[in-house]
C-alpha cells in the first residue's frame, strides 16, 4: 500500500514519516542513493508501506526549498527569533540572518522574544529601525504569555522553522505550541551572556493536520558563504528596493557613488541609519575576507 506523508526526524539511514496522522519508520531505496539524492527533514515523499510501523520511501517529491545547514526541505516561512534583553539584541547579526534568509527567498517573521525583560527604550529603537523595513514583527514573552495567540495564528496551516540565537527563547516558545515538543530548555550562560545551545537534531513537530514546525539547530549559525562579491549584498537589503532605481549610476553600490538616492532615504529618515550602517559592515567584511 502507497501513502503521502512528510519526514519529520531522520536518525543515519532511518526516516520517520508522518503519513494520514500515523508515524512511519522509513528506509530509502537504493535508487535514492544512485542518484545522489538523500531524503531531508520536511521533504513530502511517498511510501510504500510494508507493516503497521515499516515502510520504504518510494519517491521524493520535487521541493519548494531547501537549506543545507540545517538540513531542511519546504520552508513555508522563518520565525526569527531574537530577545532585546538577556541576551541583548546584535543588530548585525540579526541583519545577517535577514540577509541569509532573503537568499534562499523565504519568508521571514521576526519574533522578539522575552519583551518583558526589555525597557521601553529598547523597544522604542528596535521600532524605529524595523518599521522602516517590509519585515513583519511581533513581541512575545514565553513566561507570561504576550503575543503567543498572534504567532499561533502564524503556525497555521504552514510549515515553519525557528531559527535565532542561542538563548532567546525558541525551545520555551515550542513548548508553548504543543505538549508534545518536551523542546530541553536552556539558561543564559553568566559568564558570556549568551545562550547555552539545548537543540541537538532537525526535527519536525505536527501542530495540526496541516501545521508543521521545525526545531533547527543549525539556525544559530550563519553562513554568508554563497556571497561571492560584496556588491550582492544590497540585493538583500529589501529596504532599499523602494530607491535604488532612482540612483544616478545602475550599478550604484550605495557607499561611495554621488547622486545616490539610497543614501538620500537615509538622511530622510525613510531607511534606517542603523540598518544603513549594517550594510557597509557587512559588505566591507566581505570583501575584506574575498581579497584574501
Amino acid at each position: 500500500m502507497n501513502k503521502i506523508g512528510i519526514i519529520t526526524k531522520s536518525q543515519k539511514e532511518l526516516y520517520f514519516v508522518v503519513a494520514e496522522d500515523k508515524e512511519y519508520k522509513c528506509k530509502a531505496r537504493g535508487v535514492f542513493r544512485d542518484k545522489n539524492i538523500k531524503p531531508l527533514v520536511g521533504d513530502k515523499v511517498k511510501i510504500q508501506v510494508l507493516d503497521d510501523d515499516n515502510a520504504y520511501i518510494e519517491e521524493v517529491f520535487d521541493r519548494k526549498n531547501f537549506l543545507i545547514r540545517p538540513s531542511i526541505a519546504n520552508i513555508d516561512q522563518i520565525l526569527l527569533v531574537s530577545s532585546l534583553a538577556s541576551p541583548k539584541l546584535n543588530y548585525t547579526i540579526l541583519d545577517k540572518y535577514l540577509l541569509m534568509l532573503e537568499h534562499f527567498s523565504i519568508d521571514v517573521k521576526i519574533i522578539i522574544n522575552k519583551i518583558e525583560l526589555a525597557s521601553q527604550e529598547k523597544i522604542d529603537k528596535f521600532k524605529d529601525i524595523y518599521e522602516k523595513t517590509p519585515y513583519d514583527f511581533y513581541f512575545t514573552s514565553a513566561s507570561d504569555g504576550q503575543g503567543i495567540k498572534e504567532v499561533e495564528e502564524l503556525l497555521k496551516n504552514k510549515i515553519s522553522a525557528f531559527a535565532g540565537p542561542s538563548g532567546v527563547g525558541k525551545s520555551s516558545l515550542l513548548n508553548l505550541f504543543s505538549e508534545d515538543f518536551n523542546a530541553e530548555t536552556g539558561n543564559i550562560s553568566k559568564k558570556t551572556l549568551r545562550g547555552k545551545h539545548t537543540t541537538r537534531h532537525v526535527e519536525l513537530f505536527q501542530l495540526d493536520s496541516n501545521s508543521f514546525i521545525f526545531d533547527t539547530p543549525g539556525f544559530t549559525a550563519i553562513d554568508l558563504s554563497f556571497i561571492e562579491d560584496y556588491k550582492e549584498v544590497k540585493e538583500y537589503f529589501r529596504d532599499f528596493d523602494e530607491f535604488k532605481n532612482s540612483c544616478k549610476f545602475s550599478d550604484c553600490s550605495h557607499i561611495n557613488e554621488p547622486s545616490c538616492a539610497v543614501k538620500k532615504a537615509v538622511e530622510d529618515n525613510l531607511i534606517s541609519r542603523n540598518r544603513y550602517e549594517n550594510y557597509i559592515y557587512i559588505s566591507k567584511e566581505i570583501q575584506d575576507k574575498r581579497r584574501y
